[in-house]
Formats: C-alpha cells, structure tokens, sequence
C-alpha cells in the first residue's frame, strides 16, 4: 500500500443533503475532535451532506483536511473549495485505495451504498492481512445494527469466524472515537485456511 500520512484517519460519511440533520451535526463534530486531537482527515471531497459537514468541522478546528474526488462526481458532489488538499483521481476504485492506504485508521459513519462499500472493503482487507488499522462504526441511533446482524449471521453460518468480529469496533456516537482508535487489531483471521474473507 502506498506511504501513510502522519496521523490520518480516512472516514466514511455521506454526502446526502436529505438525511436527518443530525447525521451532519455528528459528522461535524467528529471533525472538530479529530482536528483538536492533531489528526488529519481524509475523506471523500464533497462540500455537501455529512461529507461537508465533516471537512467544515475539522477545518474551523484548524485541521487539515484532504479530499479525494473522482472526476466524475466532482460537480455531482460538488468538491470543497477550501480543502487543504483536493486530489481529483480518475474512478471510484482509485479514490478508494487513496484514502484507506494512506490511512492509519478508519472511521464509518452513518451513510448509503457508497460507504458500505468502503467500510466493507476495509474489513475484508484488514481480515486478508492487507490493512492494520483499527476501523470503528459509529453506530448513531443504532444505524449499523442491520449490517451487524448480517455479520452476526455470516459467523452463524460459518461464512466467517467468531474472532472476526475483532475487526472492527462499535461505538454509539463521535464522542467515543478517539478512545477507541488505539484499539487497533491484527487480522483476526488472516492467513487461517478454510474460513472465508
């Protein structure tokens, strides 16, 4: 993977402007206090939604804040203008593996299909042994408890195992994100035959 930025946590969030606000109310928030603790955020470039509302947070902090942006979606989300960084790449996959590579941790707030898929490929690479960071789930208002049913039911089926569960961390709001950021891991499973990614 590429070189880690100093003190980087990649974070997931939407960029929904049609949710219940108080999703953009955390997102700013965790920004705020990830800026204040010397952290800096990387996410996915957007001005809108909780993605706009994160970068806002960090940045009246006094944070730095990269954004990556696929040039196609730079005028669909509408990319930040006062980003300490902007990086325009050319497809979904790149904007991927630049945010979670240079990432010492990864942080899942509440949002659609697009932050699924980025938490779920950062689980399955920390489970291949791949990425080491500790990932953490900011289960606002219960928010992720479907998708942890549904891991619960892979480990009931034998699709992965028990350990697994150790992939990831679950906290109720922003205000528990910094505690549980050392908590990172190794790969619960990695390397181990027969159990499934």
């Amino acid at each position: 993977m590429d070189e880690k930025i100093a003190n980087a946590v990649c974070v997931y969030c939407s960029s929904s402007s049609s949710c219940d606000p108080k999703y953009h109310a955390e997102a700013r928030e965790l920004g705020r206090l990830l800026a204040r603790d010397g952290r800096v955020v990387i996410y996915g470039g957007s001005r809108i939604g909780s993605m706009g509302a994160l970068a806002d947070g960090a940045l009246a902090a006094g944070g730095r804040v990269i954004g990556v942006l696929p040039r196609f979606l730079q005028e669909r989300e509408r990319s930040h203008a006062r980003l300490t960084e902007l990086h325009v790449v050319d497809d979904m996959r790149i904007r991927k593996q630049w945010m979670l590579s240079r990432s010492a941790a990864v942080i899942a707030l509440p949002g659609g299909c697009g932050t699924f898929d980025e938490l779920l490929e950062a689980v399955t690479l920390k489970r291949l042994g791949l990425y080491h960071g500790p990932i953490v789930l900011v289960n606002s208002s219960g928010y992720f408890d479907a998708l942890l049913s549904v891991f619960d039911g892979a480990v009931r089926e034998r699709f992965m195992d028990a350990a697994d569960r150790h992939l990831w961390h679950v906290v109720a709001d922003v205000a528990a994100v910094l505690p549980a950021l050392p908590a990172s891991t190794r790969p619960a499973g990695a390397g181990r035959p027969g159990v499934a990614p």
